[in-house]
C-alpha cells in the first residue's frame, strides 16, 4: 500500500448554480413597499465545506422597471428664508418632473408657504439653469443648505455647505451654480452582506459589499434589462445561506420602487477540491482518502497528529 496515496490526484472542480430572486417572494421586506432591502431565506445555497475554496457570484440577468421618481423623498425639500425672517421648507410631491413641470409645482407650494410675497423661478433654456427671486419688491431670498435636499434639481452642488443668497433685483434675478438636472437615478447598486467581496465604492473607499451595477437606462415606468457581462466577483464567505439584497441609486439611497417588482438571477460559482484516482479517474471521498492515509505508516508524532486532526476536522 506504499504507493496508493501517491496514486490521488487533486483538482478543482467548479459548481454552478442558479439562483432565480423576485422581489415579490422575499421572506422579509424590511422597507415595505419600496423593495429596495429585501432577504430571501434559503436552505443551504452553498454549506460550509473543508473543501469548499471559494465562491464566486454574478449578475446573469435582471429585469428592474422604472417605477422610480426623479422627485422623491430624498430630494424633494428646499429650506428658505425671506428677508423678514420667515423660513419654511417648500416640500415639492414625489414624481417625475421636467425643468417647467418643477417650477410650476415650485411656485404653488412656494406662494401656499407663510411668505408675505409670492416666488418666482424660472427655468432658462440657453444656459439650463434656474433663477430664483421674490416679486416683492425689496425683499431678499436666502437657501438654507444644511435642510435642503432638492439640490440636483435645482442646480446645487450635493457637496455644498452654508447658504445661498437670491436677492431681489427687477430684470436681473440671480441664477443657480450649476445646471439642473432631472435625470434622477441613473445607475442601480445591488449590494449584499452575504454576497460581499472585494468589490470598491468611491462613496465608500475602504468597505463596501458591492456586487454588482446596472444601469438604469430605461425611461419613466419603462423596463431596464440587464444581461451578464460575463464578469464574477469573489465571496469571502465560505457557507450561503440566506441572501440580503439592498438596492441603492448612484448617491447611495435606497430606491423606492413604489411596489413594483423586479427579478433577477445570480450565479454561484463554487470552487471544490475533489480528488481523483490516477488510476481509474474515479472520484474518491475524504473518508476514503483518510484510510488511504492512515495505512500509511507515519514516521513522526507529527504525522500522527496530523492524521488525527484532519479525522477531526471531518468529523
Amino acid at each position: 500500500m506504499d504507493n496508493v496515496f501517491e496514486n490521488i490526484d487533486e483538482h478543482v472542480i467548479i459548481q454552478s448554480r442558479l439562483i432565480s430572486l423576485n422581489s415579490r417572494y422575499a421572506t422579509k421586506k424590511l422597507n415595505g413597499d419600496n423593495l429596495s432591502s429585501l432577504i430571501f431565506d434559503f436552505n443551504g445555497i452553498s454549506p460550509k465545506s473543508v473543501d469548499t475554496l471559494y465562491h464566486t457570484v454574478a449578475i446573469q440577468s435582471a429585469e428592474i422597471a422604472s417605477s422610480y421618481y426623479n422627485i422623491n423623498v430624498n430630494n424633494n425639500i428646499i429650506n428658505i428664508t425671506d428677508s423678514l425672517g420667515t423660513t419654511a421648507n417648500i416640500v415639492i410631491p414625489v414624481g417625475n418632473y421636467d425643468a417647467n413641470t418643477f417650477a410650476t409645482s415650485f411656485i404653488t407650494q412656494f406662494n401656499a408657504a407663510a411668505f408675505a410675497g409670492d416666488g418666482l423661478l424660472v427655468f432658462s433654456t440657453i444656459t439650463g439653469k434656474y433663477s430664483l427671486m421674490s416679486e416683492t419688491n425689496g425683499t431678499d431670498l436666502t437657501v438654507n443648505l444644511v435642510s435642503t435636499t432638492c439640490r440636483e434639481p435645482l442646480g446645487i452642488n450635493l457637496d455644498s455647505t452654508g447658504s445661498l443668497s437670491f436677492p431681489y433685483a427687477a430684470n436681473n434675478p440671480t441664477f443657480m451654480p450649476l445646471a439642473a438636472n432631472f435625470l434622477g437615478i441613473t445607475k442601480i447598486k445591488m449590494l449584499s452582506d452575504a454576497l460581499a467581496g472585494g468589490n470598491f465604492d468611491s462613496n465608500n473607499v475602504t468597505n463596501t459589499t458591492l456586487v454588482d451595477t446596472i444601469s438604469a437606462s430605461a425611461s419613466n415606468f419603462g423596463l431596464s434589462v440587464y444581461n451578464s457581462l460575463g464578469r464574477e466577483s469573489f465571496v469571502k464567505a465560505k457557507r450561503i445561506d440566506d441572501i440580503d439584497i439592498q438596492m441603492l441609486d448612484q448617491n447611495n439611497n435606497f430606491i423606492d420602487f413604489n411596489g413594483i417588482n423586479w427579478t433577477m438571477t445570480l450565479l454561484i460559482n463554487t470552487h471544490i477540491r475533489q480528488r481523483f484516482s490516477k488510476n481509474d479517474v474515479s472520484v474518491l471521498n475524504d473518508q476514503y482518502v483518510a484510510s488511504l492515509k492512515s495505512l500509511k505508516k507515519t514516521k513522526t508524532l507529527e504525522d500522527e497528529l496530523e492524521d488525527v486532526r484532519f479525522d477531526l476536522i471531518n468529523n
